[in-house]
Parts: structure tokens; sequence; C-alpha cells
């Protein structure tokens, strides 16, 4: 037992100082590049992602809104410059959990949906989302949503009780009190701390420096950890994860057969979503009519890939 606890807190360790590692790599000026909390998009106009294979343009495919001016009253630029430095790491990455997706995780995702009845995969998708509501209500707290991170408490307590465990939602049924997802990564949005540069990481799939950093460190303080011993904790949290990448599966095959470099499409449709949910924070979202440029069933198909995992696992960048 002591073994598999030791074994966990490596990994774990090993993973988040490699992700410092890697933002100190890829560090740079502000004057190379925008504040996050500056970017903004114009319908219609261009981003420009610089990376080891040269300059590329994107043309916005993915989303297209409005951007307003800053509070200046100046005009953005028409381009807006991203950075992607770790792409000789990023692309070996991508290839592998692309392999592991397509004879792996996918078929074992449709096998999971088509067995388990959806009453089931709902408890359990309530399960996962309130264990983790205190770690919303502490980043509420950081980002003096007082009000918020009050419901968070409230949510936890009756959904752990009358709830049973969390597998029923009475706090939204009964009580009115919506669930409201905060991270990490939501928390260093607030206080201005920029992205980083895009980041691939190994099964979890799309990230960035700063939601990566959010996902590894919020899995070594996840409430989880206080509730189960080593190694089940590590189990739970996988199986946490693949229940939240379960229903996004057909979509990620889906998109992954409509281009030759998987890579640039993932990477610049992670990146669009991004730069849309910056101009949209998410209590905004419920008020904002966003609707994708090449779709219109689904206002959330254009963030539907294994970035989700990133996000959701055991919950959503996330930002």
């Amino acid at each position: 037992m002591l073994t598999h606890h030791l074994l966990k807190k490596f990994i774990s360790g090993s993973l988040l100082s490699t992700t410092l590692f890697l933002s100190a790599c890829s560090s740079h000026s502000p004057e190379q590049v925008p504040e996050q909390a500056e970017i903004s998009n114009k319908a219609g106009s261009e981003l420009v992602v610089n990376s080891s294979h040269g300059t590329q343009s994107i043309e916005p495919t993915v989303v297209s809104y409005p951007a307003p001016d800053n509070a200046q009253g100046v005009s953005y630029s028409e381009n807006i410059a991203f950075d992607d430095p770790l792409e000789f790491i990023n692309r070996p990455i991508f290839a592998f959990n692309d392999k592991l997706f397509e004879y792996v995780l996918i078929p074992a995702a449709k096998g999971y949906t088509n067995v388990v009845p959806d009453p089931v995969r709902t408890s359990v998708g309530h399960f996962f989302g309130n264990i983790r509501e205190p770690l919303n209500a502490l980043n509420q707290l950081f980002q003096g949503e007082v009000s918020d991170s009050g419901k968070s408490i409230g949510r936890f307590l009756i959904n752990s009780t009358v709830g049973l465990l969390g597998f029923f939602d009475p706090a939204t049924a009964w009580f009115e009190i919506d669930e409201k997802v905060s991270t990490i990564n939501d928390t260093l949005v607030k206080y201005d701390v920029g992205y980083g540069s895009y980041l691939v990481l190994p099964v979890l799939g799309q990230s960035d420096l700063r939601n990566g950093f959010s996902t590894i460190t919020e899995s070594v303080f996840h409430p989880i950890q206080y509730a189960a011993e080593s190694p089940e904790t590590l189990y739970i949290q996988s199986y946490g994860g693949f229940h939240a990448f379960a229903p996004e599966a057909p979509t990620y095959e889906e998109l992954r057969k409509e281009t030759d470099d998987p890579y640039i499409f993932f990477r610049n449709l992670y990146m669009q979503s991004m730069l849309r949910d910056q101009q949209y924070p998410a209590e905004n979202q419920q008020q904002q009519n966003v609707e994708p440029s090449t779709n219109d069933d689904d206002d959330n198909n254009s963030i539907s890939t294994p970035s989700e995992l990133a996000d959701d696992a055991p919950a959503s960048s996330q930002e």
C-alpha cells in the first residue's frame, strides 16, 4: 500500500514538475504575446500561430462573433498571434493520444455508453460533480465569489446527504441551486495569468500550460484523495475522466476523419474555443448567443473534443 502511495505521489509530482519546466521553456516577454485577458477576435478575422514550422493563419471556421473595442475605444488588430513553441513535444504526444483514442478509448467508450443505461451514467456524473464541489467552493472563494462559494458548499452538503453521496442532485431539482464548476484555471484567469502556450497532455489531450497546471494540481488535491486510499484514488479519478470522455468519443472520431493533419486541426479548434471563452466568460454564457459558424444544432460542438477531458476530469476550461 505504501509503495502504491509513493508511486502515485511520484507520478503526480513528476507531471507537475514537467508542466512547470515547459512553462519556463516557453516563457516570453509581454511585448511578444498580448495579455490573454485582452485577446479577442473579430468576425471574419484570422488567428496567426507561430510554431517551429513557421507562421500559419487560421480562418475562423469554428466560431464567429463580433469583438468589442477595448476600454479605451481602440480596435483590436484583425490578426491575433498565438505561439506554439512546444510543437516539437506536442506532436509526438498527440500522435500517441490519437492512436490510444482510436484503438482503445473510443471503442471502450462506445461499449460503455451502449451497455451502461443513461440513468446510471447520469448518476455517476452527479457523483463526480458532487465530489469536486469543495474545489469549486475554494476556487470561487479565491476569486472573491463568496455567494457562489456558499452555494457550492450548500450543494455538497445537500447532495452528499439527501442525494445519497451525490448520486442524485436534489440541490438543483428541489432547491434550484445550480452547479457552477470553478477550477484553478478559472482562478488564474481571474488574476490575468496568461495561458502560456498550447500544450498536449498524455491521454488528457488538448490543453495549455495554465490549464495543464490546473488539471494536475487539482488531481493531487482532489477531495477523492481524502475519501479513499491509494491506489483506489487513482482508479476512481481515471474512471471519472473516462466517464467524462465517453460521450465525446464519437465527436472526436468524426472530426478526426475531416482532416489530413489532425494536430493542426485540433490545436486550432482548441485555441479558437479558448478565445471565445475569454471574450464570453462562463458567467455570461447563458446571456450570450454564441453560434458556431459551421454547425447550427449545438452551441458546444466546437469544443466537444478530448480537450474537454482536461477540463472535466473528473468534472471542465478550461477556459
